[in-house]
């Protein structure tokens, strides 16, 4: 057998083509794990994709977290008399856990010479849960803006909230929110939006959900 050539011969070319074959086979199988472990690290390392997918969901529980509570009120909305007028129509029925449960004239304001001039009472229905609001309107945006600056220099106690009134993207006016001169616990904020100032005063819980929450 050692003397035939032959034999050694016919065997070598099915003998390259497997080899070639089962290499073709390796390669695929490395080509295709190295394209796995790339697409895994791609997705916890690369900081574009996978980590940032996720921020959309917190950044909605965040936002949801920090909206005043929108809980329907306990109290029941008094209806206004037929001969209302429109501003205080305008007043919403429910803020959010508040109704409005009282409506009345006022002339706290008289000497400023408002059109007209209300107080209105929000009630949760809960004890100690009461806010007071108290507004009028001018023709007159200036006399507005001069009634808010008197009232806003005449508050005492620690400021906890400050800032610009926007309506439609324009500025219309500005707010102060302060803490109680006499109780801690309590706070008002006063606010003017073009010709119309509104003050707010309850306890402090109670008092900024109830305008955080206000539509106007």
């Amino acid at each position: 057998m050692a003397d035939n050539p032959s034999a050694p011969l016919s065997s070598s070319p099915d003998s390259s083509a497997h080899a070639r074959q089962r290499r073709r086979r390796i390669g695929v199988v490395i080509a295709l794990a190295a394209v796995v472990v790339l697409v895994l690290l791609s997705a916890f390392v690369w900081p574009h994709w996978a980590v940032r997918s996720q921020q959309p969901d917190a950044q909605a529980q965040t936002s949801a977290s920090s909206r005043p509570s929108q809980a329907s009120p306990k109290a029941t909305a008094a209806p206004l008399p037929d001969s209302a007028s429109e501003l205080l129509k305008a007043m919403p029925d429910t803020v959010g856990g508040f109704a409005r449960v009282k409506a009345d004239s006022d002339s706290e304001w008289s000497t400023r010479t408002p059109i007209e001039e209300y107080s209105l009472v929000y009630s949760t229905g809960r004890s100690g849960g009461d806010v007071t609001l108290h507004l009028a309107q001018w023709s007159r945006s200036e006399d507005a803006k001069a009634l808010y600056d008197s009232q806003s220099t005449g508050m005492s106690g620690k400021e906890l909230a400050s800032g610009k009134v926007r309506s439609g993207g324009t500025v219309t006016g500005s707010y102060l929110e302060k803490a109680d001169g006499d109780d801690e616990h309590k706070a008002l904020v006063i606010w003017q939006n073009d010709t119309v100032v509104l003050r707010a005063q309850g306890q402090r819980t109670a008092l900024e959900a109830f305008y955080k929450a206000f539509p106007l």
